[in-house]
């Protein structure tokens, strides 16, 4: 097993990542953005992921896992250094989101964790909040952060037992008819008394 930094190569694995790790809540852009120009809502999202550096979920703020050569998972985050979260076009129901994953001024934050459900199992995304922790402990962060729905429980409790505690949450807002979830909740993990990582 292995994780490295992104490439533009693995654009629409990093696609896939972002829509898993948010349950689709991007589809909505990708999907305005494909048709006569890009002819596929793939094409579109790998657009999204290769265009802009300043976007958040740019490859080069991913990182894979590859196991056996094959890649497996992977972590979208970066260090939060403006807490004014950029609106402009925003739809309604991602500004909660978009504010809460802008809201703590010098922590890392984990904008998406995901594995492939044939690598489940392994304690993969436990690997990638490790490598999470290390990339926060280079980049001089106070703490990780991340978002997730309440209603995701598995993601919850695993977040728990890995030591991430509550500290905030924001009222979900549905979107393409998808209900269920009440709120975002924003999940935190202290980093103020580890060593950095050379």
């Amino acid at each position: 097993m292995a994780i490295r930094a992104a490439r533009a190569s693995d654009a629409l694995h990093v696609a896939a990542f972002v829509d898993m790790a948010g349950h689709g809540i991007d589809l909505d852009e990708w999907v305005a953005h494909s048709g006569s120009v890009d002819q596929s809502v793939f094409a579109a999202a790998r657009r999204f992921v290769i265009k802009d550096p300043t976007w958040n979920y740019h490859y080069s703020k991913a990182c894979v896992l590859e196991v056996d050569g094959e890649i497996a998972g992977g972590l979208i985050g970066s260090l939060v250094v403006n807490g004014s979260p950029t609106f402009d076009l925003a739809r309604e129901y991602i500004k909660p989101l978009l504010v809460l994953e802008s809201r703590l001024l010098g922590f890392w934050s984990i904008l998406g964790v995901a594995v492939y459900p044939e690598f489940r199992g392994r304690g993969l995304t436990r690997l990638l909040l490790d490598h999470a922790r290390i990339l926060g402990r280079q980049a001089g962060a106070t703490g990780l952060s991340l978002v997730v729905e309440d209603t995701n429980e598995a993601a919850v409790t695993a977040y728990r037992r890995y030591g991430f505690q509550e500290t905030e949450r924001l009222s979900w807002i549905s979107y393409r008819g998808r209900t269920g979830p009440k709120f975002w909740l924003m999940l935190t993990l202290s980093l103020a008394h580890e060593v950095p990582h050379k």
